[in-house]
């Protein structure tokens, strides 16, 4: 952004000294970032909050989550050149172990549990995303269908949209969009917000176009640039996570009958699987 002087010296001040500001007054910084507090809050008015206290908060939640996992290893480029097989193995892995924990810093389980309480209500559920978005729900799928609930996944962008507009608001749509920003989401969601169908979304941190139109916002880790990385191990990672756990929930709601049903949808779709390994071996 374009600051004035006095502004852009104070957030530079604010990016260098991060977490560390937490708990000092708003007098305090001022005299340390030589500003004062009117331009703290001309800053925080800048960047589209009420004042300095609001922009504040936000700030200090944003860099504590920063700073508070993904110390060793980088999701963007994980692993250097030169790097040993065995050094990018156990880096892919560390990448994994702390992806899962930086999701599970993120969950509201508050909003968890409404979310599952919408599924379980649905007549049925729709999954909405794009490219490898889309590619993360199709386990979420099949999970499903083995407990007989109908999940319906369009490939096609155009039948997703079709799909949008056919949805009705016994029905519950999960949408999955690391950025937020594709026009092709946000006009399905704002249908969808339109004609009141619950919208369970998985989005990165930060303000987006979408989470304004959804019910339940559940926040996928968010450390990965939009394309110069390796892989999208990160986002993939914790996109499996948070479908596992709603599935692991829905199940959980009716245990005993989920049970049930899955082990005779399952008997019946892999009835000619055998094992000779015992530890695979059905009873």
């Amino acid at each position: 952004m374009h600051l004035p002087s006095a502004e852009k010296t104070a957030a530079a001040y604010l990016l260098s000294q991060g977490s560390k500001l937490k708990g000092r007054s708003t007098r305090k910084i001022a005299s340390d970032a030589y500003t004062t507090p009117a331009t703290l809050v001309r800053l925080g008015q800048r960047l589209g909050y009420e004042g300095w206290t609001d922009f504040f908060e936000a700030f200090l939640e944003e860099r504590e989550y920063l700073e508070r996992h993904f110390q060793n290893v980088d999701a963007n480029r994980p692993f250097s050149p030169g790097d040993s097989q065995t050094a990018v193995a156990n880096k892919i892995a560390a990448l994994y172990t702390e992806s899962i924990s930086d999701t599970m810093s993120l969950i509201n389980y508050e909003v968890l549990e409404q979310a599952v309480k919408c599924m379980l209500r649905s007549r049925n559920i729709l999954i909405m995303a794009l490219s490898i978005s889309l590619d993360c729900t199709w386990l979420f799928k099949r999970n499903m269908q083995r407990l007989q609930k109908n999940v319906l996944i369009e490939t096609s962008n155009a039948e997703q949209l079709c799909t949008a507009m056919a949805a009705t608001p016994d029905d519950c749509v999960i949408m999955v969009t690391y950025s937020g920003s594709p026009t092709k989401i946000l006009e399905e969601a704002q249908i969808l917000h339109n004609n009141h169908v619950p919208i369970i979304l998985l989005t990165g941190l930060g303000e987006n176009s979408v989470r304004p139109l959804a019910d339940y916002v559940l926040d996928i880790t968010t450390r990965e640039r939009l394309y110069s990385k390796i892989g999208n191990f990160s986002t993939e990672v914790s996109v499996h996570l948070l479908l596992d756990i709603l599935y692991s929930c829905y199940f959980a709601a009716d245990y005993e009958q989920n049970w049930k049903t899955r082990l005779t949808v399952a008997k019946e779709m892999e009835k000619y699987r055998s094992s000779r390994n015992e530890i695979m071996r059905e009873q």
